[in-house]
């Protein structure tokens, strides 16, 4: 069986669009990574994304996984994968275009069952990029010494 991972030639334009952006904008940062080490160099980092993250939002590929609805392009998982295709180029890229681990989990779990009042609190500031989250998980025994 042979899968079909052509698209529409919109999203094709897309699709290029994304990989001269990544090529162009994104690869470059990467040469600075020891600069955004530190808070100091955390604020330059999320200083100098922002004009990004706004061109990927004017591109309409901000959060491409969640619904419109939601803010998202609302794509299904082909062309997720094609995105994620040229956006594991960069590890920065999923952070600038919305859609990195573990936010992307996250904001749907959120969209999915989160309460008024957290979604204000915490799916709002992750969808606007002002906000980053955290996964976090415990064992029973974990970093227990045995004696």
């Amino acid at each position: 069986m042979a899968w079909d991972f052509s698209t529409d030639p919109d999203f094709e334009q897309k699709l290029t669009w994304m990989r001269e952006f990544v090529e162009r904008e994104i690869l470059p940062l990467e040469t600075l990574g020891e600069r955004f080490r530190g808070r100091e160099g955390r604020a330059d980092y999320l200083r100098l994304i922002q004009p990004l993250k706004q061109q990927v939002k004017d591109q309409g590929l901000w959060a491409a996984h969640l619904p419109s609805s939601m803010g998202g392009a609302g794509y299904g998982q082909v062309k997720l994968g094609l995105m994620h295709e040229i956006l594991g180029r960069s590890h920065l890229a999923p952070h600038i275009f919305g859609n990195n681990a573990p936010d992307s989990g996250n904001t749907e779990l959120l969209a999915l069952g989160a309460t008024e009042q957290q979604r204000k609190k915490y799916l709002e500031p992750l969808l606007a990029g002002e906000l980053t989250s955290s996964y976090s998980m415990t064992e029973p025994g974990a970093g227990a010494t045995r004696n």
